[in-house]
């Protein structure tokens, strides 16, 4: 711990921006320490098409995405692509058919890494201040089309957590395997809860801000939220689902799909049949 205090006070001391997060790259490893190396584009994905962005987030740091226009003569809209945790980050969408599937349904393809994650770099715990931020960009790159999020687990939580925001970029949500809360998904791994928990005494409301079963209360009138689950997923098996819904305020327009056997993430790889129809009417209905 002394080690880490003079590393961190050395850089503190010259003021780099790197030293400005030192103490929350360290609180941040019990729970992402695995996932936080150098990203490579996903193995047998062509590159051909593909636009390398980086832009600036509230969270302190300037967020890595790749961006791909549909062939299709009228796009539909914009779907940003937010990621579960995990090393392929960004790349999950590339990798697993998502990205594929919604270029030739007739949408632009923005997908992003979060800060800590792919190519952006360890800021701070802001993480839906980058959801708002790609939505943003999303926006301002194609004024007058619709932007719609597509995101899972990590990524579900952390766009559903930006709903209390005035600007909410996303007209539709498509939330694959959200956990209601950090407690309930942390339960699962018994170092990471119990920092989480001390973390919650220290700054309790740090913690409800990131909590999406309250934030799903914030849920405005104009957007509709697709919430996807499975009972074949352990760590966010359905009843996360229902505490959602019906956290959700009176006359929202929140829909769910519930899958047989997909595992935690994987509607697209492991039920395709039954969850792409439904992703793709959802994002496309009037």
């Amino acid at each position: 711990m002394g080690e880490l205090a003079g590393r961190a006070w050395q850089g503190l001391s010259t003021g780099t921006s790197g030293a400005r997060w030192f103490w929350h790259r360290q609180f941040k490893k019990p729970f992402f320490g695995r996932f936080m190396k150098p990203w490579r584009w996903p193995q047998g994905v062509a590159t051909d098409g593909w636009e390398r962005l980086s832009f600036a987030s509230g969270s302190h740091a300037t967020l890595a995405a790749v961006l791909k226009r549909t062939p299709v003569d009228t796009p539909r809209g914009v779907v940003v692509c937010a990621h579960p945790m995990g090393l392929a980050a960004k790349g999950f969408w590339l990798r697993n058919g998502h990205a594929d599937a919604l270029l030739q349904a007739g949408f632009h393809v923005l997908a992003f890494d979060y800060n800590g994650f792919g190519d952006s770099p360890s800021t701070n715990f802001d993480w839906p201040a980058d959801s708002l931020a790609a939505g943003r960009q999303a926006r301002q790159r194609f004024p007058g089309l619709q932007v719609h999020a597509l995101c899972a687990s990590f990524g579900a939580m952390h766009t559903l957590n930006a709903l209390g925001a005035s600007d909410f970029p996303f007209d539709r949500i498509v939330a694959e395997g959200c956990a209601s809360s950090l407690p309930e998904f942390w339960k699962n791994y018994p170092f990471a809860h119990a920092v989480l928990r001390l973390s919650s005494l220290v700054a309790p409301e740090g913690e409800r801000r990131l909590r999406p079963e309250l934030a799903m209360a914030r849920l405005p009138a104009h957007v509709r939220v697709l919430l996807v689950h499975s009972h074949g997923d352990p760590w966010t098996p359905t009843n996360h689902g229902d505490r959602l819904a019906a956290a959700a305020p009176a006359g929202a327009r929140v829909e769910r799909l519930t899958l047989t056997k997909a595992d935690h993430t994987h509607g697209m790889r492991d039920e395709r049949e039954a969850y792409w129809p439904a992703v793709h009417d959802f994002l496309t209905a009037a």
